[in-house]
């Protein structure tokens, strides 16, 4: 087991219609990723709790034991900011309302979106959430990270000539640990992008870990752990420790893989789509590798 951090050696669709369906990928063993009993006997660390976990659900259908774990907690933002972002989109002030991240419907109130505000969210399991909360379905939707945003019409073309007041702009509320990538591409097309910190990510206390597993953690009790964030990556390493050697480590995109390697962390499989079969099948390829096969 190494005593400190490993070192390092999309497809975007457009709407409205229902979230894309997602590839679910290949495995380098003989078994199909659908098949119910692909992960059997595996253990597997999900560093998150939410209602409803679709993804850690779909590894429990294909076998695995799956551990859900908070190592962070969320903190809403200033609430003049939320009010006032609430309120403008009430009253018609956006072309566009962009959102990345279901966590951030429970911060901030966008029920009042206006029909002539268009929706906007990245990856379908958002996507999944915000029609399911504004009854109305995304007129576009893009498969998993700002980049693929970035680039669906009209995202990449900005406004339309002559636009002016509300024709430009567009709301952006979410994390305030989130990266430049979204603004900067919006902003260098011609958008007056508002961006919101509706909420941020903050360490959980060592005490309010489940009894126990900061020492399974270390002593190399999960076979593969499933990093969803750059956020939860950094908490989960200062509270439980570095990852053990035989830990495979799979993340859900670039951005969180890139968040991973930054803190020396070796990346087994990056999942093609931030979806369920797209983090089953790279769960399966990431347990599939011979131990000469990884990174070094």
């Amino acid at each position: 087991m190494h005593e400190a951090p490993r070192k390092n050696s999309s497809e975007a669709q457009g709407a409205p219609a229902a979230p894309p369906e997602e590839p679910t990928g290949t495995s380098a063993r003989a078994r199909a990723p659908r098949d119910a009993h692909a992960l059997d006997g595996v253990r597997a660390l999900l560093p998150r709790t939410k209602p409803d976990d679709r993804m850690a659900a779909g590894l429990e259908a294909a076998g695995a034991r799956v551990d859900r774990v908070d190592v962070t907690r969320t903190v809403p933002g200033p609430a003049g900011p939320r009010e006032r972002a609430a309120a403008d989109l009430a009253a018609g002030e956006y072309a566009w309302l962009v959102l990345a991240s279901p966590r951030t419907l429970e911060n901030i109130d966008v029920t009042g979106v206006p029909e002539s505000t268009k929706l906007a969210i990245i990856g379908p399991g958002t996507a999944h959430v915000v029609t399911k909360a504004l009854g109305r379905r995304p007129d576009v939707v893009a498969a998993g990270s700002s980049a693929a945003l970035l680039e669906l019409e009209p995202m990449s073309t900005g406004p339309e000539p002559g636009a002016s007041g509300a024709a430009r702009r567009i709301l952006l509320p979410g994390s305030k640990l989130a990266g430049p990538t979204l603004v900067d591409g919006l902003t260098a097309a011609g958008w007056e992008v508002d961006v919101v910190s509706a909420y941020t990510m903050e360490e959980v206390a060592p005490e309010d870990l489940p009894t126990g597993f900061a020492a399974d953690w270390a002593g190399g009790a999960y076979d593969v752990v499933v990093l969803t964030a750059g956020s939860s990556t950094r908490a989960l390493l200062h509270l439980a420790g570095p990852v053990p050697e035989q830990t495979r480590v799979v993340t859900i995109g670039t951005p969180t893989a890139v968040a991973a390697r930054a803190e020396g962390i070796d990346v087994d499989v990056i999942a093609k789509a931030p979806t369920p079969p797209g983090v089953r099948s790279a769960v399966i390829e990431a347990l599939s590798k011979p131990a000469d096969d990884r990174p070094a």
